[in-house]
This record gives C-alpha cells, sequence and structure tokens, in this order.
C-alpha cells in the first residue's frame, strides 16, 4: 500500500509530506483548491507523461517520491531483483524529477529507471481512476482479466497456458525441421567427415595422459637405467671404496661391544640397524628395476606418433587433446539427430496435430466456462450500478472465437465489455461512451465483485452527479472495499466523506506573490467542521454542524 508521498515545488505545491494509513481514506476541499493534485504526483511517479507545466513557477524542478509497503508481494519482488532494483525488502520508493524544460528522470527504489518500468512496477501497486488517469479498465485486456478474475476455473485456465505451450514448442520444432536448408545439409557432410576422423583416431578416455606419461619414461630410459645402477652402486659395490651398506655394517660393529657398558648408545645402535636393513631393502628394489627394465625404440616411436595424430586432430578442432572424447560423442550425436530428421520429423507432425487438438480442447471448454461466468457477472455488475445510479445502464460481454492462428496462452477467445448508459442507446466498447465517473463507477463496482488487482485504488470524484442516497451508497460500498484494500477518494459528497476511516482536507493557500496548496488530516472536530462547510457552504450554522455530527456517528454505526 501508498505509505508515504512527498512531493516538492510540484504545480502548486510547494512543500507537501503525508503519511498514508490503510483502509478507506477521503480527500475534500473547496473547488479549485487542488484536490486532485496527489493523483496527478502518483500518476507521474508511475510512469506519466511529465510538462513543464508541472513545475512549480520561480522553481527549478520538481520532485515527487512515493514510498509503498510490499507485503505479499512475491511477483514484485522477482522483480525487483531480476532488474537489480531491490531496496528494502519491505519499501519501494519510486521517485520522478521534472525540469523547467519538461524533461524528467525516473527512479526505482534510487536507481535510474525509464518511464516504462515505472508503468510496470505502478500497474502492480496502485489502480488510479479519474479523468485523467490512465486506467486498466480500459486496456485491451482487462474484459478478460476481468471475467477470468471473477470465473472459478482456474484448473481450465491453467490446462489452457499448459497445452497452448507444449502446442507451440512443437510448432516450432516442426517448422524448423521442415525449413532445413542447404547450409544443414552441409553440416550433415561436414559432421560425416570429422565423425569418421575420430572413430578411425579411436581415442580412449585418459589415453592421452597414460600415453604422454609412457613417453617421457621411454624417452628418459638410458638416463633412468644409468641412474638406477649409480644408486646401487652407492648401497653396495665389490670395490675397496665401500658403499652405504658395508658403511652401516663398520659402524655397527663399532658399536656392538659398547652397548652393554654404555646404555645411551643402545638408541643409535637401533637406528643405525635399521637403516643398515632399509638400504639391503633398497637395493634389492634397485637390482629388480635394472633387471627388469628395457630399452624399447620401437615401442617409443608408436607412442609419439599416436601422440602427433591426437595432438593434430586436437589442434584442427581447436579442442584441447583431452577434449577429444567429449567431441566425438558431441559431434556423433548431433549427426545422428540432423540424419534422424526425415523420420522424427513425420513423428512430430502426428505430436504437433494431437497437442492442437488438445489445446482445441481445452479452449473450448474455456470458452464456455467463461460464457456461463459472463451472464453471472452481468447481472451481479448491474445490481452493483444501480446502487451507484447507473439503473439505465446495460452490460454485456462480447465473447469471440478467433481463429486457431490468433489463439494465445489465453485460449482463443476475444472478449469486450459493451455497455450502454442511456435508454435507447445501442451497446458500445466501454472505452468509446463512459465518461470519467462512470468508469470510476464501473471500477467500483467490479473492485467490490472481484478482490483482486493492485493493493491502493485511488478514485477521482465518482461521485460526480449523485447525491443523497446514492452517495452515502457509494460511500458504504468504498468503506466496503477498504476493509480489505487501501482506497483513496477524492469527493464532494459529504455522505461519501463520513463514511472515510480517515479524512484528508486539501487548503489553497494565496498570498501576494503567490498561490500553495496544502494537505492536512483532520481530527473528530475538524472532520465536523469540513462536514458541515460541504452540507451548507461557507457559513456553518449550528443546524449544519448538528447534522454533519450525526453524519459521522451513523457512519460508526
Amino acid at each position: 500500500m501508498l505509505a508515504h508521498i512527498s512531493i516538492k515545488d510540484f504545480t502548486i505545491v510547494d512543500t507537501l509530506e503525508l503519511d498514508l494509513n490503510s483502509g478507506f481514506s477521503a480527500v475534500t476541499g473547496e473547488t479549485g483548491a487542488g484536490k486532485s493534485i496527489m493523483l496527478d504526483a502518483l500518476s507521474l511517479a508511475t510512469g506519466g507523461k511529465a510538462e513543464s507545466s508541472h513545475v512549480r513557477p520561480g522553481a527549478t524542478k520538481a520532485e515527487i517520491y512515493a514510498c509503498f509497503e510490499l507485503k505479499d508481494k512475491p511477483k514484485l519482488q522477482s522483480w525487483l531483483d531480476e532488474n537489480d532494483m531491490k531496496g528494502d525488502q519491505d519499501q519501494l520508493i519510486l521517485s520522478r524529477i521534472i525540469t523547467q524544460e519538461g524533461r524528467s528522470r525516473g527512479y526505482i527504489n534510487g536507481r535510474p529507471a525509464p518511464l516504462h518500468q515505472l508503468r510496470e512496477v505502478g500497474e502492480q501497486l496502485l489502480d488510479i481512476h479519474g479523468q485523467h488517469a490512465h486506467q486498466m479498465l480500459l486496456s485491451k485486456e482487462a474484459p478478460r482479466q476481468l471475467l477470468d478474475n471473477y470465473g472459478q476455473y482456474s484448473e481450465l485456465l491453467s490446462d489452457v497456458k499448459t497445452s497452448y505451450k507444449h502446442w507451440q514448442n512443437l510448432k516450432q520444432r516442426v517448422d524448423q525441421l521442415q525449413n532445413q536448408s542447404d547450409e544443414s545439409l552441409a553440416r550433415i557432410q561436414l559432421l560425416e567427415y570429422q565423425v569418421q576422423e575420430l572413430d578411425l583416431l579411436d581415442l580412449e578416455p585418459a589415453e592421452v595422459e597414460s600415453l604422454e606419461v609412457e613417453q617421457k619414461r621411454l624417452a628418459n630410459a638410458e638416463t633412468h637405467l644409468l641412474s638406477a645402477q649409480q644408486a646401487l652402486y652407492f648401497c653396495q659395490n665389490d670395490d675397496d671404496q665401500g658403499d652405504a651398506y658395508q658403511a652401516m655394517q663398520m659402524a655397527l660393529q663399532k658399536l656392538d661391544p659398547l652397548i652393554e657398558s654404555s646404555p645411551a648408545l643402545a638408541n643409535a645402535h637401533e637406528l643405525l640397524n635399521q637403516a643398515y636393513v632399509v638400504i639391503g631393502e633398497a637395493a634389492d628394489e634397485l637390482e629388480k628395476y635394472i633387471d627388469n627394465f628395457e630399452i624399447n625404440p620401437q615401442r617409443l616411436q608408436h607412442v609419439e606418433e599416436r601422440l602427433n595424430a591426437i595432438y593434430e586432430l586436437a589442434r584442427k578442432h581447436k579442442v584441447r587433446p583431452e577434449e577429444l572424447c567429449e567431441l566425438h560423442i558431441t559431434l556423433a550425436e548431433e549427426l545422428s539427430q540432423l540424419k534422424g530428421q526425415d523420420q522424427s520429423l513425420d513423428e512430430l507432425v502426428i505430436a504437433l496435430d494431437q497437442a492442437e487438438q488438445d489445446f482445441c480442447g481445452h479452449s473450448n471448454a474455456l470458452s464456455s466456462a467463461r460464457r456461463k461466468a459472463a451472464d453471472k457477472l452481468r447481472g451481479d455488475l448491474l445490481k452493483q450500478l444501480k446502487s451507484l445510479a447507473l439503473d439505465k445502464a446495460q452490460i454485456q460481454f462480447d465473447i469471440d472465437s478467433q481463429p486457431i492462428h490468433k489463439a494465445s496462452k489465453y485460449g482463443v477467445d476475444e472478449i469486450q465489455l459493451m455497455v450502454s448508459f442511456n435508454p435507447g442507446q445501442s451497446l458500445q466498447p466501454l472505452s468509446k461512451v463512459a465518461s470519467g465517473g462512470e468508469l470510476s463507477r464501473i471500477s467500483l463496482a467490479m473492485q467490490i465483485l472481484i478482490q483482486q488487482g493492485p493493493d491502493t485504488l485511488i478514485f477521482d470524484e465518482i461521485d460526480v452527479g449523485v447525491g443523497g442516497a446514492t452517495a452515502e451508497r457509494m460511500g458504504r460500498l468504498l468503506k466496503q472495499l477498504g476493509s480489505s484494500k487501501q482506497v483513496i477518494s477524492v469527493t464532494h459528497q459529504p455522505q461519501v466523506a463520513a463514511l472515510a476511516h480517515e479524512h484528508l482536507l486539501v487548503n489553497k493557500l494565496s498570498g501576494k506573490q503567490q498561490t500553495r496548496t496544502q494537505i492536512r488530516k483532520l481530527d473528530k472536530d475538524q472532520r465536523q467542521q469540513e462536514l458541515a462547510r460541504m452540507l451548507g457552504g461557507l457559513e456553518i450554522s449550528d443546524l449544519t454542524l448538528a447534522h454533519a455530527k450525526d453524519m459521522l456517528m451513523a457512519a460508526q454505526a
């Protein structure tokens, strides 16, 4: 809901800071005081057209900030995350800056945003109903959305969307296969050659690493053998120069006689004895290595030729040698897929025909459900409009089934809301015949019947041309709607204002140099004074005050 609005240097407002609450708020004031300024500002904050006249005379720019509380808005939170505009988890701030030249900049949570994004977010936050505001009720999709929100057929809607997606996916695949070009045929020929080369190579997983290790060993065979022989020589030899094994033996012979008399040498004697054994074992291992060592130039040549073939093919495909196996699988699968297209195309055409039949079946069922819901919604709407002084209104939902090529995820129906407000007038599309007040009253009736859409609803003078009992009924409907949504209504009717949970008064203050507007909340006594003014004009009598008090007491009953 709208929690706070801040306006600076906008039209005739120099500075305005206003906190708003949930429920139904009435906005009143004398004619020309600027009651619609807040609505105009909100329209701009949500992407409306900016003009240089929006900047207060003498100021360099106008600034508008609207802060909304976000509760149970996962779709909007997801949108903010995707567009990197996430701010406070529980709040969203829309702002608009307008210069003297009429240029403007928009922001969402402090980040620059184009107007279409402001509008996209604004549509999820509030709905403004007034003479000069964009209205969801006039959009092409509005009648379908209203009817589908009212109807009890969510499962049918889901079936239509699912079957449409499946049908379109198959259709796209069939179109791709049917439009196969010479380029695709050339791709098949290239793949055949490449796969044949890889087949001939017959590379095994991890073979490259194994060959490289073997190649290094074979290429350095003589060096390895010489090093092993030298190591064995140092461990044991038969000449007089001595070796490590002999050295350990001599050291032990020197210490053996001393152990009994010098126990401190026991640890050193044990370590030397261990070294003597280890050197002997090492010499045995070296002898085995030397005895089994083989210098094989033929194997070395074979390994190097094999590696060269692998490296050459890897360079040709611009991959690392160890990636050739994976490439082989990928190219073979693509070749198999392309070669099997003729067979798969026949199968897909059959599947496509079945998917289209499934979609048509679900769409026809949805169309029937919509027609039943339209009859019921029409009756409910007429009852509501009668209580809103539109008792001459006639309403009809025209549901026309379109050709299959015009189908969408919502089915094949084109839905229009047709209305007539005067006897003898033919039914016409709502956008062509409804005035601002009539649109607002229809929207109010819709909101009462269909508790969906944005959490904040703003109505601009929907009570024009009504009074007395009709105005009171309208006020009670607004109050009823305010129990589940935030409702703000600009009104001239005291019967409507008396029923509001909160009353906002707009004053125009005129000085020698300039005129400015202010908005303030009224307490109980101030509300009584304002209602009395609305009832009796500038001269407030005891009678009008008493009447105003009675209205407030009746509204609380």
